[in-house]
């Protein structure tokens, strides 16, 4: 159903003419292809830009009144954040983009969707705190990554994902209705998700994020910790050029090699036993090679020089502590754990890298960098279960990663898959990327035949190494690994929107 006159007059009644556009040269900007996507988008029948909960509330109420689907988003980044059939609106929430309040005392912040990272991880720091920022980049929505997508980040070894930190919400349900959740319910403020009002803990977040099928997040209150680092961090350079240093005798960065996932494994359960280390995982050594890198040309002379082999399967450890005596401890334990699993410390020259790029343990103000050999890329599995679980999923890809590797569909990078316990190794959450040439169609065809069988194999081997987020085909299929969470959320879906308008993908 195409978009009638008298609906698109009455969404404009609610933002305004400047706020509503259904041109399609802006249209066009919000359908295009992207290199790591490799589809095209339908285009959407006209965009928003609400300003507030109560014209979100409003636009979502016509929207059922006219059986027009609608798709909240922020960066876009994702390929849900996008029209996929007609009669579709995208509401972009950029304009709310406001830090509402940042409370030291009770360590919480209130954000609105369209808050970057690079506006609220500063203004925190400045106060002595932190919090959990996902590794997206400081152009991530903080909102979008703890409420309504995965958030995972480079140090929830020692803390956890953004979905323990997420506090009260404010939320417009697929029916136009704004619900407050939790502590902000009974009027007690911000600090609480659960009592005395109501949770709804697992139908904002659950694990992964559903995408806004289940309705719009436009305010939310995230926890954040005492920062273990100083307050004024040191830099040097212009981005992409740039240092990132920590002036502290407590912190420390390690890096060491193996050539077994299984020692590896070993080595991450053993210090979370430990409870040492504020990160340890295992790192891509694709995008490590390209972060250490200048241009595309000085990545190939790195690795084809034997960065490949020197860092095929890098742990990356950091060590954020209370006290040098503490610092000393904490060291001491990783030396001895590393000594006996066979891992190998890296050249003085690599390791140095981070040391002098402490960004990556923030906001990853380097992720642009990632993207410096063009092409495709794309991050898959995403999924989490036991750390021995998900480094047996890790052993696997190289059963059948070879099978595109060797010809020439993807990228000659069979190891590029990084492994983050959490909590101290109570799981862990596991990430493959891969990246081909886009300008070749037998790669592009590559790309859809490897994510299918890693799909496949997942299925046959019984592994819950991919996500299950929102109501989606995957989902369908992969829903009974997951004690049918397929049917639960089909349930909820319409329960929560019965005119299956929010952001439908069946």
């Amino acid at each position: 159903m195409a978009l009638s006159a008298q609906a698109y007059r009455e969404l404009a009644a609610i933002v305004g003419e400047r706020y509503i556009s259904s041109k399609q040269h802006i249209l066009a900007g919000n359908r295009v292809r992207t290199p790591e996507i490799p589809f095209d988008y339908h285009s959407a029948d006209a965009i928003l830009l609400p300003g507030s909960t109560e014209e979100v509330a409003a636009i979502v109420k016509v929207c059922n009144k006219y059986g027009i689907c609608f798709v909240p988003f922020i960066s876009g980044t994702l390929p849900d954040a996008y029209a996929n059939r007609a009669g579709t609106v995208l509401i972009h929430l950029k304009r709310m983009n406001r830090i509402l309040e940042i409370n030291e005392e009770d360590r919480y912040a209130v954000v609105e969707p369209g808050v970057r990272h690079v506006q609220l991880y500063p203004e925190v720091r400045k106060r002595g705190l932190s919090y959990t920022a996902a590794s997206v980049g400081p152009g991530g929505s903080v909102l979008a990554n703890f409420t309504s997508t995965s958030g995972d980040h480079h140090t929830q070894y020692g803390s956890s994902r953004s979905n323990r930190y997420l506090l009260a919400v404010e939320m417009v349900t697929p029916e136009g209705e704004i619900i407050r959740t939790g502590s902000l319910q009974g009027g007690c403020g911000w600090f609480c998700p659960d009592g005395p009002g109501p949770s709804l803990r697992s139908i904002i977040k659950g694990y992964f994020g559903s995408h806004g099928q289940l309705g719009i997040i436009t305010k939310a209150a995230v926890a954040l910790d005492a920062c273990k680092g100083p307050a004024e961090i040191r830099t040097e350079g212009v981005s992409p050029h740039h240092r990132v240093y920590f002036d502290s005798d407590l912190s420390r960065v390690y890096v060491f090699n193996y050539d077994n996932i299984q020692n590896v494994c070993q080595a991450m359960l053993a210090l979370g036993e430990a409870e040492v280390c504020s990160t340890v995982q295992k790192y891509f050594y694709l995008p490590l090679t390209l972060l250490m890198s200048d241009s595309a040309n000085d990545f190939w002379k790195k690795w084809t020089s034997g960065y490949k082999e020197a860092m095929s399967m890098p742990l990356v450890v950091h060590i954020a502590a209370q006290s040098v005596r503490e610092r000393e401890y904490e060291e001491k334990i990783l030396f001895d754990v590393v000594r006996e699993t066979g891992g190998k410390r890296l050249p003085e020259e690599l390791e140095n890298w981070w040391t002098e790029h402490m960004d990556y343990f923030m906001v990853v103000s380097r992720l642009q960098s990632v993207l410096r050999l063009g092409g495709g890329w794309m991050p898959i599995k995403l999924g989490a279960d036991s750390v021995q679980h998900i480094c047996d999923v890790g052993e696997s890809i190289g059963e059948y990663i070879y099978e595109f590797t060797e010809t020439g569909k993807i990228f000659d990078a069979p190891e590029n898959y990084q492994i983050i316990p959490m909590e101290y190794g109570h799981f862990a959450h596991i990430e493959l990327l891969f990246m081909w040439d886009r300008t070749n169609p037998a790669a592009m065809k590559g790309v859809a035949e490897f994510r299918a069988r890693s799909r496949e194999e997942d299925l046959r081997r019984h592994f819950h190494a991919e996500d299950v987020g929102c109501l989606n085909p995957t989902l369908l299929q992969l829903g009974p690994l997951y004690s049918n969470c397929h049917i639960w959320m089909q349930k909820i879906k319409e329960s929560f929107d019965p005119n299956n308008v929010a952001n439908p993908m069946l």
